[in-house]
């Protein structure tokens, strides 16, 4: 797949990648995922959960032994 970004758009992206840590075709995916609608939102919910506990998980385990 071949994606055709502006300049400004390929640094948006490149900073997402950056905040994800992750390459740009998978920050790419991922805020596609994000903004899609979600028929279910519980699922929706719940999925961006287990993400934000993944992104952060070495913060609350520092934060739980403060």
């Amino acid at each position: 797949m071949t994606l055709r970004l502006s300049t400004d758009e390929d640094a948006m992206l490149t900073r997402l990648a950056q905040q994800f840590r992750t390459s740009k075709n998978s920050a790419a995916a991922a805020a596609i995922e994000i903004a899609v609608p979600k028929p279910d939102h519980p699922e929706f919910v719940a999925a961006a959960t287990r993400r934000l506990l993944d992104r952060y998980d070495g913060l609350m385990g520092r934060l739980a032994e403060a």
